[in-house]
């Protein structure tokens, strides 16, 4: 491209990170519909089990946190989702700002069931034997991240 340095697309990180991202996207997008979840809600169901697993009280800004996803994104699906009776809100126990969110029963069973196709595509796409390109992804993230 006469714009940059690089010579063409193919030279392009950025383009080829998308493109693999968007096909990883795809499959778990297609993977999902068989439990009526988008990714973000997968994802949301996902960091309230880990965070409950560290018996830590969850609220939207913790999820948001965790997981990166944008607080007003994280709004909306949480709303969502406690229509479709996946999570429950309470009242935070000491902030009186924020709801304390857990999984329900039903919410539980569904992600497990997600998780394990999820799984199943990440292991097929990913080659679960390259570390390597875990460690980069980790490196990655640990020096971009904005705190």
């Amino acid at each position: 491209m006469r714009f940059s340095e690089i010579k063409n697309h193919k030279e392009s990180m950025g383009l080829l990170f998308w493109q693999v991202s968007t096909l990883w996207q795809r499959k778990i997008k297609k993977v999902l519909q068989e439990y009526d979840l988008t990714h973000t809600q997968f994802v949301i169901l996902a960091v309230i089990e880990e965070l409950s697993e560290q018996d830590k009280t969850v609220t939207q800004k913790n999820i948001s946190d965790f997981s990166m996803i944008d607080v007003m994104t994280v709004s909306s699906a949480v709303r969502l989702l406690v229509k479709k009776g996946l999570i429950a809100c309470s009242r935070h126990e000491s902030d009186t700002r924020a709801n304390s969110i857990v999984n329900t029963d039903m919410g539980k069973t569904t992600l497990c069931k997600a998780v394990k196709a999820v799984d199943k595509v990440d292991k097929v796409f990913f080659d679960s034997s390259d570390k390597a390109l875990h460690e980069t992804l980790t490196e990655l993230l640990l020096k971009n991240k904005i705190l």
